[in-house]
C-alpha cells in the first residue's frame, strides 16, 4: 500500500470508521479502513472503489437534501442565518484578492445544488459550475446557471480560462487530487486563483473523534487533509498557499458532534465557542499557480 498523494510506503492504520453523514450513522453493516501516511499526513481510505455502483449507493437521490430535513425549526433558522453570513464572507474575500476590473470570472467545482454561486451578484460575477450528481446539476441548471454535468477533465470551456476557482468541501471526495489540481492549473488565468475549503484533521475533532469525528463521512470522503498534506499537494502540482483562513463559523457544531463520545466532552463543552475557535476542524485555502 501506498499514499495517492507523495507515494510514501510508510503507512499506518489507524481505524474503522462506518457510513456516517455529519453526526448521523447511515449504516453500521460495513466498515471502512482509514489508514494515515506518516510523511505527507495525508488520511485516506485504501479500500474503496469507485464506480458507478458507489455513487449508486453513496450518494443517494436526495442526498443534498439530507440536512435540511432534520432538527427542529429553530435551529435550522440560526444554520440558515449563519450559511447567509458565511456566503457573504466567502464573496467577500474572493473579491478581495481577485484584481480584475471586469467581472470576475468563477468555475465552482462540485457546486451541488448551487447555493455558493446563486449567491454571488451576478453583476459582480460570471458564474460556471461543474457537478457530476445528475440531482444536484438539475438543481442549478434550473436557477439559470451556467453548469456543467462532466468532470472538468472532460469540459470543454472554448479556451475561456477563470479569474477564480472554488471547492467547497469537495477535496475530500476525491480519489485523484493531483489530477484534479492539475486540471485546475489549466484552466485557471495566469493571475487567477483557486480556494477551497476542507476539512483539518489536525485538530480536536479528529484527534479525540476519529471515527465519530462530524467530518469523517465514510466513505464519501476519500482523502482528508491538514496543512502538511496540503501543502505537498500544492508543491507537486505548481501552486503556492498564499492564505489559510479559518471560517470557524461554518459548522458550527461540528466539534460538538464530533467529540459526544469521548471523555474530553466534559473538558470542552462549557467553554465550546473558545475551543470551536481554536481547534481549526475545516480550513479555507487561497492558493496562486507558479
Amino acid at each position: 500500500m501506498s499514499c495517492n498523494l507523495c507515494g510514501s510506503k510508510n503507512i499506518d492504520f489507524l481505524f474503522y470508521s462506518q457510513n456516517t453523514h455529519g453526526r448521523y450513522i447511515l449504516d453500521k453493516k460495513n466498515d471502512f479502513l482509514v489508514s494515515g501516511c506518516q510523511d505527507c499526513g495525508l488520511i485516506f481510505l485504501p479500500e474503496i472503489v469507485i464506480n458507478e455502483d458507489y455513487y449508486k449507493k453513496y450518494y443517494e437521490q436526495g442526498y443534498y437534501n439530507q440536512e435540511g430535513k432534520k432538527g427542529n425549526v429553530i435551529l435550522n433558522k440560526i444554520l440558515i442565518f449563519i450559511s447567509s453570513f458565511s456566503l457573504k464572507n466567502k464573496q467577500r474575500i474572493i473579491s478581495k484578492i481577485t484584481d480584475t476590473p471586469d467581472k470576475i470570472s468563477i468555475l465552482d467545482i462540485g457546486c451541488g445544488a448551487g447555493a455558493f454561486l446563486s449567491y454571488l451578484d451576478s453583476k459582480k460575477f460570471d458564474k460556471t459550475g461543474i457537478e457530476i450528481n445528475n440531482e444536484g446539476y438539475e438543481a442549478t441548471k434550473i436557477q439559470g446557471i451556467n453548469v456543467f454535468n462532466q468532470d472538468i477533465s472532460e469540459v470543454n470551456f472554448d479556451g475561456k480560462k477563470f479569474d477564480v476557482i472554488s471547492l467547497w468541501h469537495v477535496l475530500e471526495h476525491i480519489k485523484e487530487p493531483k489530477l484534479l489540481f492539475e486540471n485546475i492549473k489549466k484552466n485557471l488565468d495566469n493571475n487567477g486563483i483557486v480556494i477551497f475549503q476542507i476539512p483539518n484533521t489536525r485538530s480536536i475533532g479528529f484527534k479525540y473523534g476519529e471515527k465519530n469525528w462530524f467530518h469523517m463521512d465514510s466513505p464519501r470522503h476519500l482523502m482528508l487533509y491538514n496543512i502538511k498534506s496540503v501543502k505537498k499537494l500544492c508543491e507537486i502540482t505548481g501552486f503556492e498557499i498564499i492564505s489559510i483562513k479559518n471560517e470557524f463559523y461554518d459548522y458550527p457544531l461540528d466539534l460538538f458532534w464530533s467529540i459526544r463520545k469521548s471523555p474530553i466532552k466534559f473538558l470542552i463543552y462549557p467553554l465550546y465557542p473558545f475551543f470551536k475557535i481554536f481547534s481549526k476542524e475545516h480550513l479555507t485555502f487561497i492558493c496562486k499557480k507558479i
